[in-house]
């Protein structure tokens, strides 16, 4: 759309902004939604400072931008933010596939606070709408009971695996493993479009990198291919402990695939040294590992909360 200001034709329209580290997905999602897509200037100051820089005004903006590595990034979308209302902005979305602090949703230890509330309360203050893709909610239910007032969607990672599984010619006999009762809706949703047994584990957690996972032991799983699913591949403790539970069970070859890669080299090089493929993942989190497109199921949510 157009808006005349006295005798000149200003342009406004909706776009997608991104940021340098993600510029490749935001445009994928643009492309989807076939509108277009502005990428901000970021500076460092020696300090630590950032000054954002947006190039082009836009009447209603898509922000993508996923929360890996959060603290700079939350401090720049609300720079960003600030800049797309003072250059008129009446609908800001924020696309953040994965959604920093949501695991803290509750005081475990006296002192502690509840991340999730502070986050959600913050990042509502800027944005009007949100989506995110397995945003790691435990206790609370629904996205929009973080960012309370604002519509949001909690997408599933579970369709980019499933199609990539159906397309590779995945065999009736796989079975489908999730490493604890948290990723159950995850195995689920994978394994029953594609018509697969679905398992999940037991995990007990004593550390950051101390994790044990332990799988039924009547699982049906000796001789067959299985396919470990999860929502997060960090430390990567949770899968390798996942794998060797599976091989005791007698499984015949393993894949993992992760919706959220967030480890670095060193975790990498382990994979080969359990005796792993290098994980597949989706591409909210930039990551070598990443062979699952997202931008679709994102463009079908921001159609269905009226964002375009």
């Amino acid at each position: 759309m157009a808006r005349n200001t006295g005798g000149r034709e200003e342009s406004f329209h909706t776009g997608v902004c991104g940021f340098p580290e993600s510029a490749d997905a935001a445009r994928r999602l643009a492309a989807a939604l076939g509108i277009p897509c502005h990428i901000a200037e970021l500076h460092r100051f020696p300090d630590g400072e950032s000054l954002v820089r947006l190039p082009e005004p836009v009447e209603r903006a898509i922000v993508y931008r996923s929360l890996d590595r959060p603290n700079d990034k939350l401090v720049e979308l609300t720079l960003a933010a600030s800049v797309l209302r003072r250059q008129g902005a009446t609908d800001l979305c924020l696309v953040a596939p994965y959604m920093a602090y949501m695991r803290q949703d509750a005081i475990f230890r006296p002192g502690e606070p509840v991340s999730q509330t502070v986050v959600g309360d913050w990042l509502g203050r800027c944005f009007d709408r949100f989506v995110c893709v397995e945003p790691h909610l435990h206790r609370t239910h629904r996205l929009d009971e973080v960012f309370v007032g604002r519509p949001s969607v909690a997408l599933s990672g579970a369709a980019p695996i499933a199609d990539h599984l159906r397309a590779a010619g995945v065999t009736p006999d796989t079975v489908i493993v999730g490493p604890d009762e948290e990723s159950a809706p995850l195995v689920e949703a994978v394994a029953g479009p594609l018509g697969l047994t679905g398992i999940v584990g037991r995990k007990e957690r004593r550390g950051d990198r101390d994790v044990t996972v332990a799988l039924p032991p009547d699982a049906p799983i000796h001789g067959r291919p299985v396919v470990i699913v999860d929502d997060v591949i960090s430390s990567g403790e949770t899968i390798f402990s996942c794998a060797r539970a599976a091989r005791i069970l007698g499984a015949d070859e393993l894949r993992v695939y992760g919706v959220h890669a967030l480890f670095g080299e060193a975790v990498a090089g382990r994979f080969a040294a359990e005796g792993l493929e290098p994980p597949l993942s989706c591409d909210g989190v930039p990551h070598p590992t990443n062979a699952l497109s997202l931008s679709g199921l994102i463009a079908d949510a921001i159609r269905s909360l009226s964002a375009v």
